[in-house]
């Protein structure tokens, strides 16, 4: 009897804590952007506002998340997400995924070709998302960017 009572008390106590938990904040969003589609949801509007010369200089303007690095001839490198000192990062896990209208790119090098005129939209996509749908490679997020002849 006493360990039914225990169980009962411990069974509310952690549907209580659960219930609290959930109702305790606003839904979150990733940004003030964000939507349905993403963390962060970088429109055709606010891509034509910036005047960038590419997609590299544009992501490099809008997406402070991400470390953008070139070679000494300013050719672009890689993308890599900022971690904290103590943060244990595995090979590549610290640079995300960027996909062009559904095929991954394996050299960031094309966003320094891709006109910013021919993007639609941009999704990112934060680690826990960008795993859910691209799988495990994506623990440094995912960057979907749409163009508008692919959209």
């Amino acid at each position: 009897m006493r360990h039914a009572r225990l169980a009962l008390i411990f069974l509310a106590a952690s549907y209580l804590a659960t219930t609290y938990a959930c109702a305790s904040g606003p839904p979150r969003r990733g940004d003030e952007n964000g939507s349905r589609f993403g963390d962060l949801v970088i429109s055709s509007e606010q891509i034509d506002a910036q005047h960038s010369a590419n997609a590299w200089d544009l992501l490099r303007q809008l997406v402070p998340r991400y470390t953008y690095v070139e070679d000494r001839a300013g050719r672009a490198v890689s993308i890599r997400g900022h971690r904290g000192r103590s943060s244990i990062a595995l090979a590549s896990s610290e640079s995300p995924i960027v996909i062009v209208d559904g095929a991954r790119l394996s050299a960031v090098d094309v966003l320094q070709q891709m006109p910013t005129d021919a993007i639609d939209r941009i999704e990112l996509r934060g680690a826990s998302r960008g795993t859910s749908t691209e799988g495990t490679g994506a623990g440094g997020g995912v960057i979907y960017i749409h163009t508008r002849s692919g959209s």
